[in-house]
């Protein structure tokens, strides 16, 4: 898999010798030249001016597939995560993308599109934001919040939680399965997964999606790179960092296809494995075992600062939680039906908050439609970069912790004890003050699966014409 430039037409385009998808290019002979069911409603014309035949900002996202001279994308390519284009050769290419560019449509069920309205309503920027419906579990402003009941759980908190018997827990009338704890994180301590997110994870043996435009095996750690050669302009829309949308480790999701296989693992971090025990052992999943996340990375007044309808179906085991944490900026999440007739909810997720998607509401339809920008008073309270404060050392969170419950080996990502004497953090704090970070973090195989090729690949129930739009969660 490769990016191959056409610097005629200023194009970047996702090359792979295999096309499984709906969405089809047609060449004059009316022979596909690409299939691209993961953009759903896209119809390009690729040419000087860059003229969309489609509703370009509506169905896209505002997508616009462009590169600048240096060939950085000013586009949300990995924002959709699945735009894959079939590259054309020779001088005929741009005519031929341009002239003939045709789709088939996924067929849609025949019930009203509730979901949709709401996501442009709160996406849109060209009118005044409008929070009065949304959800606020910090002030429990709605009538819809419940209480919920915590487990107990057995073992010692781990890197940087609270003990569960003092945390906050809420679900929500009318959507089983859904569980909001509201930051149970110590003072400050949210800082030490900034840095695992921010820092560590986007490098190898980790996949991101920079993997396809560089050698980020040569490259090394990103972070690093991008403090020393950019400097304060690390916020820029050129920067590599603004340009990574998202890490993958475990089971690697694999885009083009949308699923794992067992050839496409690497290893799964100790911390992240741990904490999301303590967290799944607090809500009744005492089994839970972590095995893949995606950690995705979102930034106000940028391109990558939503994520549209989709359900996480491609897990084997779709009755195990799904497990998501936030940290920086707040966001909107609106959170729907197994269909899209079921008008959503919209909700804050504010830094350090966790949602959990679990038994009715595992495989129902949600989004990301907006970053909005966080309460520094509140944000220092979460993580304070300023101050002398050690993170997660003074705190004994890089102590792994050696109980009986714990089966994993000490954590293999070069983590604990890592000195980060060389980090700016006056530009870690710029970098965070126009970002979200969401880890989210799923169990693959069912209890004692040993490998994905032994299950059938996972049909979502409540498909009714046996297609889903799968992306990363937010």
């Amino acid at each position: 898999m490769k990016f191959e430039y056409l610097t005629d037409s200023n194009t970047y385009f996702r090359f792979i010798p295999t096309w499984t998808r709906r969405l089809q290019i047609y060449t004059d002979s009316g022979k596909p030249t690409a299939e691209l069911d993961r953009l759903g409603h896209a119809d390009f014309r690729v040419g000087p001016t860059w003229t969309p035949t489609s509703e370009l900002d509506h169905r896209l996202e505002d997508a616009d597939f462009r590169i600048r001279p240096t060939r950085t994308p000013t586009s949300e390519l990995d924002r959709l995560e699945h735009a894959d284009f079939r590259q054309c050769t020779g001088s005929e290419s741009q005519n031929k993308m341009s002239a003939s560019m045709k789709m088939t449509q996924v067929e849609q069920d025949d019930e009203t599109d509730l979901f949709k309205p709401e996501y442009k309503k709160y996406k849109r920027k060209d009118k005044a934001l409008d929070l009065s419906d949304v959800i606020d579990f910090s002030t429990g402003n709605s009538s819809l919040i419940r209480e919920y009941n915590l487990q107990k759980v057995s073992h010692p908190a781990v890197h940087g939680l609270r003990d569960a018997e003092s945390w906050k827990a809420y679900c929500l009338e009318g959507f089983p399965g859904f569980i909001f704890i509201n930051n149970p994180f110590k003072h400050g301590c949210q800082k030490y997964w900034i840095e695992r997110c921010v820092l560590d994870f986007p490098q190898r043996p980790c996949r991101t999606n920079l993997d396809v435009l560089m050698d980020t095996e040569k490259l090394g750690n990103i972070w690093d790179t991008c403090q020393l050669k950019e400097g304060k302009q690390i916020t820029g829309k050129d920067s590599l960092m603004m340009n990574l949308r998202w890490v993958t480790m475990g089971y690697n999701y694999e885009w083009n296809t949308r699923a794992y296989y067992d050839e496409m693992k690497t290893p799964f971090p100790n911390d992240l494995w741990e904490i999301c025990r303590y967290v799944a052992a607090a809500i009744g999943y005492p089994e839970f075992s972590a095995e893949t996340t995606i950690v995705n990375y979102y930034h106000t007044d940028h391109g990558t600062c939503s994520m549209g309808p989709h359900k996480d179906i491609s897990e084997i085991d779709h009755d195990a939680p799904l497990l998501s944490f936030s940290f920086g900026q707040d966001s909107l999440f609106l959170l729907g039906g197994l269909d899209r007739s079921t008008k959503p909810v919209c909700l804050y997720m504010h830094s350090g908050d966790i949602c959990i998607m679990s038994k009715d509401c595992r495989l129902v339809y949600h989004a990301m439609p907006r970053i909005l920008r966080a309460d520094d008073d509140k944000l220092s309270e979460c993580f304070d970069f300023d101050s002398s404060y050690n993170g997660c050392e003074t705190c004994e969170l890089h102590r792994l912790q050696e109980d009986e419950h714990n089966d994993k080996q000490s954590c293999d990502m070069k983590i604990n004890g890592k000195d980060r004497s060389a980090v700016d953090y006056k530009l870690l704090k710029t970098f965070m003050d126009c970002t979200r970070v969401n880890m989210n973090v799923r169990q693959v195989l069912p209890p004692g699966g040993k490998a994905i090729k032994d299950y059938e690949q996972p049909v979502c129930p409540s498909s009714k014409t046996g297609y889903q739009m799968e992306m990363t969660s937010t």
